[in-house]
């Protein structure tokens, strides 16, 4: 694991602290895994509880449309107006049915409505703070209706984060620290072997379908390609 690798470096720094090359190696590879950390973190929750929020707020908003609806329908049978009550002339079963398009459309237009029309409601129970709050209920379902799929494009901004992280923590370690601790060898032989045991146990240069896989806030990666000790 990476975090374990560093751990070894650290319980050693004593020994290499005067090393200014190998210092700067170790601060990077620190920085890095938290980076690393953080987006895994975020990777973890940017989802979570989307959908069930989704669900919520569309639960209202067909229970508004219901209510908008039948009152408007009220209205045109009072005025006589047959393209009004056609208008608004939905089955809560065909509008629970709707596509998101659709959906986003048609409360496009039922806003339009009330704010053009909605005084208009106050006989059937739709007074002005009720009509605000349907506007209102409105308003947020817009935002919600997408934040699932906005949800999904950051979910996969932060993998491709996580594997450029990955691939800078594999640079720092094939390219700087592998070969300082190489130079050890002889002075510090027992951090040489505690380092590259340590080593062994990170995934280098492999990359799985689900690149969360192995990762979490104690360590990150698994199932290696072995590092050249030099033995």
């Amino acid at each position: 694991m990476y975090v374990v690798t560093l751990d070894t470096c650290k319980q050693h720094e004593g020994e290499w602290a005067g090393i200014p090359k190998m210092v700067s190696a170790v601060n990077d590879l620190e920085n890095r895994l938290n980076e690393l950390n953080a987006i895994v973190s975020s990777h973890e929750v940017v989802t979570v509880g989307v959908g069930s929020t989704k669900t919520l707020k569309l639960k209202a908003l067909y229970a508004a449309l219901e209510e908008v609806h039948g009152a408007f329908r009220m209205l045109a049978d009072e005025l006589g107006d047959n393209t009004l009550r056609v208008n608004h002339t939905f089955s809560p079963t065909a509008l629970r049915k709707i596509n998101t398009v659709k959906l986003q459309s048609h409360i496009a237009r039922t806003a339009d409505a009330l704010i053009e029309s909605g005084a208009l409601l106050e006989p059937f129970g739709i007074d002005s703070a009720r009509l605000g709050s349907i506007l209102q209920v409105i308003d947020e379902c817009v935002i919600i209706i997408s934040k699932p799929r906005i949800a999904i494009v950051e979910r996969k901004s932060l993998t491709a984060g996580m594997s450029a992280k990955v691939d800078a923590i594999d640079k720092i370690l094939k390219e700087r620290i592998d070969i300082l601790v190489r130079l050890m060898k002889p002075s510090l032989p027992d951090f040489f072997n505690q380092y590259f045991a340590a080593r062994k146990v990170i995934s280098t240069g492999v990359r799985h379908n689900n690149p969360t896989s192995g990762f979490d806030s104690s360590g990150f990666a698994s199932a290696p390609t072995e590092p050249d000790d030099g033995n």
